[in-house]
This record gives structure tokens, sequence and C-alpha cells, in this order.
């Protein structure tokens, strides 16, 4: 896989902050992140900038890359200490692969799953999709794992009901679809997503309802999956519509030493109020109580022990 790690994007900041004098915990600890210009992304930034300013590393960095699966990757090949990614991703990933097990920090934010089609569409309902040409997401991310998923619970996996897949990250994906060169197109991030917001200040687009599919992930994929609401305006023009949720998650490589994890457990939860990028209109998940519910995956030992203290 070629990876699209754009260090120069991050922030290589100076370790000064007014009247403290004590070392940072690390000399560097970047953040793998995810496309530029999402909200995850952002969320990143702002963090890669408070574990400097906070004092836990001396210089910190955000990766721009395709995917979870990539963002994974990175922590195994020592390439990044942190990096987020959606909680199924996780999970399929620690079943299907080799490498050192990665370790959550911590839930941090909840992704919507957008099933986007252009207004004057046929296609009203998930099982329209049959045949149709879709943006699936990028090889490996969050969304072409969900998005595989959600058609096979549709029954759309049978011959002659398989879409015509094209795997689009959602920069791509969006211009595809205003376009008119993929029919739908399959989308995860956080809530508005403002690419998304953009393009429906273009043209007219709806979204799907995914509530026909969610009781049947949840059944096969326990404790992964979420019922959640889009609401109406949030993206000019688009109706309320139920969709599906996953918890993103904070990783950390399994050798980071545990002091330095629960530190950063320990800015999640102290500095939560600066860690919440602009507009961002979804579900926050930065307390002690909630930060600590990682959908099943292991949590880093030096988290587990932050999370027990803050809980007394």
């Amino acid at each position: 896989m070629g990876y699209l790690i754009t260090a120069p994007l991050a922030l290589a900041l100076p370790a000064t902050v007014s009247g403290c004098s004590a070392r940072p915990s690390v000399p560097r600890l970047d953040v793998a992140a995810g496309e530029s210009g999402g909200m995850y992304f952002e969320f990143a930034t702002l963090l890669s900038q408070a574990l400097v300013s906070e004092r836990i590393a001396e210089q910190s960095s955000v990766l721009q890359t395709e995917a979870s699966a990539q963002n994974l990757h990175l922590l195994a090949e020592n390439q990044s200490l942190l990096s987020l990614a959606l909680a199924d991703a996780v999970d399929q990933y620690r079943s299907e692969s080799n490498d050192a097990e990665p370790l959550a920090l911590g839930r941090v934010y909840q992704n919507y799953f957008h099933a986007l089609v252009r207004a004057d569409s046929s296609i009203h309902q998930v099982s329209d999709l049959a045949g149709s040409r879709l943006g699936t997401g990028a090889p490996g991310s969050g969304t072409w794992i969900t998005g595989q998923r959600i058609l096979q619970m549709a029954g759309l996996k049978a011959e002659g009901k398989i879409p015509k897949e094209t795997k689009l990250g959602y920069t791509d994906g969006l211009a595809a679809l205003e376009a008119a060169e993929v029919d739908a197109l399959f989308l995860f991030g956080g809530m508005p997503v403002g690419a998304i917001s953009d393009l429906a200040a273009r043209i007219e687009l709806r979204l799907l309802d995914l509530s026909m599919v969610l009781s049947g992930l949840r059944l096969r994929y326990p404790g992964l999956y979420d019922r959640v609401v889009i609401p109406a305006g949030t993206y000019p023009g688009v109706g309320e519509v139920q969709s599906i949720g996953v918890g993103n998650l904070l990783m950390a490589q399994a050798g980071l030493p545990d002091q330095v994890a629960g530190e950063v457990v320990r800015l999640l939860v102290d500095q939560a109020h600066e860690l919440i990028p602009q507009n961002s209109a979804g579900i926050q998940y930065l307390t002690a109580q909630s930060l600590i519910s990682t959908a099943g995956q292991p949590l880093h030992p030096g988290a587990r022990e932050a999370y027990r203290q803050l809980h007394g």
C-alpha cells in the first residue's frame, strides 16, 4: 500500500510553555489521522497541538492518510505512536493481522455513515443500489468495511444484485457524485462532513435511510454499531435520516509507555473543551465514563490505570 503521509502538514511545534520547566515525557508523538479537511483530521490537529502545549511530547505531527487500516499499519511499522481508527476496522484488523496488536486509549467521537445520492436519483432505499454505480470508500477504510457489511445485510451480494463498486476516498467520491460518475456514495465521517455541506450547496442531495440493515449488523457484529440520526438541516436541503454510527477510537502502539498512555487519557478528559473541532455537531465521548467504552477493543494498561484513578 502506498502511504500518503504528509508530515509537513504537521504541527512540529516548539515545546515551550509559560511557567512550565518539566521536560516532555517523549520527544515525539505523531497522530495518524485521515484525509485533510475531515473532522477527524481537525481533531487530530487539536490533539497534536495539545500534546505539545501540555508537554506530553516535545514534537507532534499529524499524518494525512487514506484509511483506518493504514493508520493501524503505521502503528505496527513504528511510523506513528497514536492513530485514529473506526471500531469495526480495528476489530477486523485485529482478527486478520499478525502485526503487533494496537491497544485503545479511548473512544473519542461518533462516526456517522452517509449513503448519499443526488436528489433526483431513482435510488430511494438501500435495496435500490442493486446494479448501481457505487463509490464504496478507499481500500481498507472504515467506509469500505462497513459498506460491504451493509450490502451483505441488504442482500446486495447475490448474483444479479451486486452494485458496480469503485473504491474512492471521500474527496474523490464526492467529486464523482457531483460529476454523475457514480450513482451513490458511501462515506463515513463526523457530523457534519464539511465537504458534503459544500457539495449540498451546489447540487441537491439526499441521504438513504439505513435502519433496515441495522438489526442484522448488530446481531452479527455485537457491540460495534449504534442507531443514530442525522438531523434535518445538517446539510443544506437534506432531511432527517436514520443511519448507523460507529465509535472512532484513539489507538496506540502496545509499546507506548504506560505513563504516556495515562497522560494522553488525562489530556482527553481535562482538555476536552479544547479538542472539539469547529462546527462539530456530532457526539463527543470525551469524559472518563464514555471514553472507556471501546466497543470491546482492549485498553492499553496505562489507559486502564488512568481510568481507574479518574473513576476513583
